[in-house]
């Protein structure tokens, strides 16, 4: 069995992977607009197109999670980069609708792996005492790939069209992909030796603490789900120009990112027995930044921008926690299906949300419906506090640095 990598190569290749496959899902909401001039669409055609890399993630990130449990990392994101590159390949070749969506959503099937892959080698390779950091870096690749697309993806339209935006994608998506997966890996653990679950689901399920850590997830990401959809048409309603709007977009992309950083650096204090106390306050800094941001959004331009950063700066940076605290309280042969069960509810949760906070803005306004969100950010943030601290046992420190 070769040596295992280095901890920062193993971190820098997963972050480089899911930057790439996040390039795609926020690329194509950046050329939305050309993709419906140039395959005749309706609107909810362009969403329904815009929606196929998430539906096809959200369906196979268990089963991911199985795949990378049983044959490892590596192994796992090499056979979801074939998938995931032949799914795009197909899409920029696809003349009709009913095949583009087909090819997305197989790309979506693909890349799941790779968010569960990364996080199941960061908890080889990083001891509990500095996992949370590890996943905060990774977690930044998603606003750092969706920054870097909503700048590349329209140069490539114009350059290329659709062909050579998804065709420059694939080739992102394959190199950062082979490069993660031909690292050395570290071999089975002496826990993974000793025979699987036979019901892993369930074990899961019935982890200490892990129904309550769901539930907040579920809280969380509506919080999320509303700053990234609507802080910007709240702004624009309440009078602000389209520039500060838009930079104000950018801020919370950036915020995002620091965020997972610091929020992962502070949940590695007290040698990561901390996971729990640092969500819950991660959910009280976004329930005040929501308060803030109502009342900062009838007082002009820069108070609204400070407002969106302390908001973003508690509700889009609590992602890597949730995977660290979900992988920390499964059983160790299991957390790579653990990750994934989290991310699922993530994910389906994210979907199902959005409709509705558009419903609730437009019903109550935008006063009220920020005071919601922080009130949901302040029930996630109670919920957390009651967690309470999880035993990492010897053979759950994995990783040397």
């Amino acid at each position: 069995m070769p040596a295992s990598s280095a901890p920062a190569r193993v971190l820098a290749a997963a972050t480089a992977a899911q930057a790439a496959v996040s390039f795609v899902s926020f690329g194509l909401p950046a050329i939305g607009p050309e993709l419906r001039a140039e395959l005749h669409l309706s609107l909810p055609g362009l969403g329904a197109v815009l929606a196929a890399p998430i539906f096809g993630s959200g369906l196979a990130l268990i089963p991911a999670g199985i795949v990378v449990d049983r044959v490892g990392a590596r192994a796992a994101t090499l056979a979801g980069t074939l998938v995931a590159t032949s799914g795009l390949a197909l899409a920029a070749s696809a003349g009709r609708l009913e095949i583009l969506l087909a090819a997305l959503a197989l790309f979506g099937v693909g890349a799941s792996v790779v968010p569960v892959a990364g996080a199941g080698a960061l908890f080889h390779a990083y001891p509990p005492a500095r996992r949370g950091w590890a996943l905060g870096v990774r977690q930044m690749a998603v606003p750092l790939g969706g920054t870097v697309a909503a700048v590349a993806m329209p140069v490539f339209h114009r350059a290329g069209g659709v062909e050579l935006a998804l065709a420059v994608a694939a080739g992102m998506v394959a190199v950062a992909g082979v490069s993660f997966a031909l690292l050395p890996e570290k071999g089975p653990s002496p826990v993974s030796r000793r025979g699987r679950e036979r019901q892993p689901l369930l074990a899961i399920w019935r982890a200490s603490g892990m129904r309550r850590l769901l539930l907040v997830a579920s809280l969380y990401i509506v919080v999320l789900q509303a700053v990234i959809s609507y802080a910007v048409p709240a702004m624009r309603e309440a009078g602000l120009s389209s520039l500060v709007a838009s930079a104000t977009f950018f801020a919370l992309n950036v915020t995002a990112m620091v965020a997972r950083i610091v929020w992962g650096k502070v949940a590695d204090r007290e040698q990561g027995s901390r996971r729990a106390r640092t969500l819950a306050e991660a959910g009280l800094v976004a329930a005040a930044g929501a308060c803030l941001f109502a009342a900062a959004l009838h007082t002009g331009a820069a108070g609204a921008v400070v407002g969106a950063v302390i908001l973003g700066f508690g509700a889009l940076g609590w992602n890597g926690l949730l995977y660290v605290a979900a992988g920390e309280r499964a059983h160790p042969e299991l957390a790579g299906r653990s990750v994934a069960v989290a991310a699922t509810v993530v994910f389906l949760v994210s979907a199902a949300s959005t409709p509705p906070l558009g419903a609730l803005a437009a019903e109550v306004g935008w006063d009220v419906f920020w005071v919601s969100t922080a009130a949901v950010a302040l029930a996630g943030a109670v919920l957390a506090l009651g967690l309470g601290r999880v035993p990492l046992p010897e053979e759950t420190r994995i990783g040397t640095a």
